[in-house]
């Protein structure tokens, strides 16, 4: 056994140590070099280990030994982003990249005055997970998901576990910089050969696995799946930006970052589509999905100039390939009736394998779109998933029809309560989508459900679409208090619940009867009631009392709730059968009592004008609500702010000037929130 060494000398050799794992781990990680056998850096890695668990006190945040680290996660922690994070808008043709070039040129010729002439930079579009990651004076302290680009979820115990990402940069500056997470095409055929070992299903691409290991809330499964991260872009350093996007990759790669190598500074929008076309022949070769490139005006002063729109970047935009396609047989069509009634034909495919996933349905959306398709029962049609999640039929082949196909005619009568169909809301006015009328119709009983315990609604874990059928379908759940009436005996045993799983189900039903009032309102799925006017019904009354005692002219107080809304509440509290479930709900859960948030923007009422260009209105408006704020759609005396983007209306504006109301841009109104 060698001799133990002094906290002195430990020191000194954990440093040697972890500078020689990095250079290695950057080696191989990074640049795909290999100067020792991974049986020599683990041996390295080892005798790190023995050593900090010697000495504790020397460990440190970026040592090797730390990318997987404590125990599971019992749930995400919510992010506030630094910096509002965009998606890009989509074009799919090189008639699309010109337009994009021309609409570049415009923009910029009306903002400076004088005709510009932008170069581009072009990265591959790598299909994975968008993280953010935060380093503070150069070690890694926070990693988050994009979210709803305002607000992510804490995945730094996950992330860390990519050998890939540094722990520690080449310089001791703080940056924030964007990246995407994937998992080599090599790695999930080889974890899919474990799982035909195993008799498992194979998972079906490597974009949903890196994203499904990311959640993961035991770090050491995001481990296991050997991830991969490319960084792209920085948010911010400490020593500022660089003026370029060309020079902004370099700096990353010189941070020690990993990015990936194919990108090129292109003169003018005929390169760009050259490499578009160069790339879309040899992305099947990479070990890495590839749905596209992406297109960024080099030059930052031009960025800057070009901003944003209200919910991408002008100067950027995804020049993605052409959605996977396949062929098949549609061999028939169904409908399916949704929460409120409206009826969506579905075609039944003969199932084929498309971007990675096995197809055997795919929505029509309604009769028009079957008159303009000029699809047939039994026609081979042109499957497509567009933007590789939502299965669509692009097209049919019609020359390859033997005289057997039929037309599809929309059923007379609701198939499941055999009801008449009509078009049209309540059969009022011409409408593309057919409706059943029928307040008692099955179909819509059971999407009803579906959305009460939903997410946004209820929020039981654990009791999704498949289940809700199946404890409907055995008698289980009738109506809505039904959900909490279910013991743990009454789904033991049942398919797919041991004693785990059922205990599982009935404390996540428990934990569901404290719900805030406004997620209450939502889940009831009354018709018009989104959840932003279920929040402002919430906040204007405060308690469901109110609400069940309020009349039409109550509702007409409701700060952004319409005429048609007022009128579907109020049919819906009229209702005998929804009276009589509403009671037994009340003794079922505990509404929370809801009052305007307090928050920095407690007692302030915004108007918003123009188009913002850093966040879209509805982020803007959900900002200020959690912040306390109100918002309104006139502007009175009792307005505190009006926010004005690009090109605000006119009579807002005015009224603003008139009444004294202070008028604040974009800029001010984030400093606002960040406050």
């Amino acid at each position: 056994m060698p001799e133990k060494l002094s906290k002195k000398e430990a020191k000194e050799r954990i440093e040697k140590l972890k500078e020689t794992i990095n250079r290695h781990r950057y080696l191989y990680h990074v640049l795909d070099k290999e100067e020792i056998s991974p049986a020599a850096l683990d041996s390295l890695k080892k005798e790190l280990y023995d050593l900090e668990a010697q000495y504790p006190e020397l460990i440190t945040p970026d040592s090797p030994t730390q990318r997987v680290a404590g125990e599971p996660l019992k749930e995400f922690k919510k992010v506030r982003h630094r910096f509002a994070q965009w998606s890009f808008n989509d074009i799919f043709s090189s008639d699309e990249a010109r337009e994009f070039d021309e609409r570049i040129k415009r923009f910029l010729k009306k903002e400076t005055g004088r005709a510009a002439a932008p170069t581009y930079v072009c990265e591959l579009k790598i299909d994975g997970l968008k993280v953010i990651v935060e380093y503070e004076k150069g070690v890694f302290v926070r990693a988050a998901t994009r979210g709803d680009g305002i607000v992510g979820e804490d995945v730094t115990s996950n992330v860390k576990t990519i050998e890939s990402l540094p722990l520690s940069l080449g310089e001791n500056i703080s940056v924030t910089a964007e990246g995407e997470i994937w998992m080599k095409k090599s790695t999930l055929a080889s974890i899919n050969k474990e799982r035909a070992k195993s008799e498992e299903t194979p998972f079906a691409n490597s974009r949903n696995l890196a994203a499904g290991s990311i959640r993961q809330l035991d770090p050491k499964v995001a481990a296991s799946r050997k991830l991969e991260i490319f960084i792209y872009d920085l948010d911010e350093t400490e020593n500022g930006l660089p003026k370029t996007q060309f020079e902004e990759l370099k700096l990353l790669k010189e941070l020690g970052f990993k990015v990936n190598p194919h990108f090129i500074r292109a003169k003018n929008i005929d390169e760009v589509i050259s490499y578009w076309e160069s790339w879309r022949k040899k992305a099947p070769k990479e070990d890495y999905q590839i749905d596209g490139i992406v297109i960024k005006v080099d030059e930052r002063p031009f960025q800057e100039a070009l901003g944003y729109t209200g919910k991408a970047p002008r100067f950027a935009v995804a020049f993605k390939f052409p959605a996977e396609e396949a062929t098949t047989v549609l061999e028939d069509i169904q409908v399916q009736i949704g929460r409120t009634g409206a009826v969506t034909p579905v075609a039944h495919l003969r199932g084929v394998r498309v971007a990675g996933s096995l197809v055997k349905r795919a929505t029509l959306h309604n009769m028009d779109e079957i008159e303009r398709l000029g699809v047939k029962i039994g026609d081979t049609v042109i499957l497509r998933k567009a933007g590789d999640v939502i299965p669509e039929i692009a097209g049919v082949l019609k020359e390859m029809r033997t005289g057997k196909e039929k037309e599809f005619k929309m059923p007379s009568h609701c198939p499941v309560c055999d009801t008449k169909l009509v078009r049209g809301e309540a059969g009022k006015g011409l409408s593309v989508a057919f409706y059943c009328p029928s307040l008692d119709c099955p179909a819509k009983h059971r999407e009803s459900f579906v959305h009460f315990v939903g997410r946004k609604g209820m929020d039981i874990d654990g009791l999704g679409e498949k289940i809700v059928y199946e404890f409907m379908d055995i008698g289980l759940m009738e109506n809505f208090p039904d959900v909490f009436k279910i013991k743990k005996e009454d789904i033991e045993g049942l398919p797919g619940f041991g004693e785990k799983s059922a205990d599982n189900l009935i404390n996540a039903i428990n934990k569901a009867r404290a719900v805030p009032l406004h997620k209450f309102i939502f889940a009831l799925g009354i018709r018009h009631i989104g959840e932003g006017t279920a929040r402002d019904m919430a906040e204007h009354f405060g308690s469901m009392d109110k609400i069940l005692y309020a009349q039409e002219e109550d509702f007409l107080r409701v700060a952004g709730i319409g005429e048609k809304s007022i009128r579907s509440i109020s049919a819906y509290f009229k209702s005998a059968r929804n009276k009589k479930i509403l009671r037994e709900l009340l003794r079922e859960v505990k509404i929370g009592k809801e009052s305007r948030r307090r928050g920095a923007l407690s007692g302030k009422t915004f108007v918003l004008t123009g188009t913002l260009s850093r966040l879209s209105r509805d982020v803007a408006k959900e900002e200020i609500l959690k912040q306390g704020g109100a918002v309104s759609g006139s502007v009175s005396r009792k307005t505190s702010f009006v926010v004005a983007g690009e090109e605000p209306g006119e009579n807002k504006m005015d009224d603003a000037r008139k009444l004294g109301v202070k008028i604040i841009t974009e800029t001010e109104f984030l400093n606002l929130l960040i406050k």
